[in-house]
């Protein structure tokens, strides 16, 4: 693995991105001049808060990428302690998720809760408590895992954690919150200047979170590189 590896997929990634975030913005300008409509193809196709579209498709290969890069350190000797158990755990959970952007399991997961649970407020999106618990349940059954990491990959894990839950969970939560506040339908943000700020931070904040531990993951296979390939 070339030693600059990580940082020209950072870079190409993070392009990436930008192409999609300049896409995101145009056709929602476009749309607000009543150049072309909510439900046009284009917009459908590039905006950040619908399904099956460019940017969904983009997140959920980032997901596979990451699953993938954690499935190599599960089978890979490196030169620090290898739980191949915790990677190959790790690998599976990215590949659900990969599958959950493109499905949205969660909204149906959601969907179901709320038919036997009433929620509101920060929980209007009822996922939220579903995949929270699960996060604080994955967190407490990997902790000793993570703390056998080396301080510098935990360190990125941990930062990219926060940047990936921040857009997926504390967002989400607080832009439940805000629909309740205003008496909205769901349907009704995609064309209010508020929520297309947040949802737009959003999906930024997931992308960008799961990049860099993308980037994170390579500069540990980089740093710890197999043993057999220095015999």
């Amino acid at each position: 693995m070339k030693h600059d590896l990580p940082q020209k997929v950072l870079a190409g990634i993070l392009i990436g991105i930008f192409i999609l975030l300049i896409l995101h913005l145009t056709t929602l300008f476009l749309a607000y001049n009543g150049d072309i409509h909510y439900n046009d193809y284009i917009f459908q196709k590039t905006n950040f808060d619908e399904e099956k579209n460019a940017p969904s498709v983009f997140s959920s290969l980032l997901h596979l990428t990451a699953s993938v890069l954690l499935l190599k350190i599960g089978f890979s000797h490196l030169k620090v302690k290898n739980r191949r158990g915790f990677w190959w755990f790790l690998s599976f959970l990215f590949l659900f998720l990969a599958s959950d952007e493109l499905l949205r399991i969660h909204e149906m997961a959601g969907r179901s809760l709320s038919s036997h649970v009433e929620t509101a407020g920060i929980f209007h999106y009822s996922w939220v408590i579903i995949y929270g618990i699960g996060i604080i349940i994955i967190g407490l059954f990997c902790l000793k895992f993570l703390l056998e990491l080396p301080k510098k990959t935990l360190k990125n894990f941990i930062v990219s954690g926060v940047i990936f839950i921040s857009g997926a969970l504390v967002i989400e939560m607080f832009t439940g919150w805000l629909i309740v506040q205003k008496g909205m339908e769901d349907a009704q943000k995609i064309i209010i200047p508020e929520f297309f700020i947040l949802y737009t931070i959003e999906e930024l904040l997931e992308m960008l979170g799961i990049t860099y531990f993308i980037y994170s993951l390579l500069v540990f296979l980089r740093d710890y590189k197999s043993r057999k390939s220095l015999e």
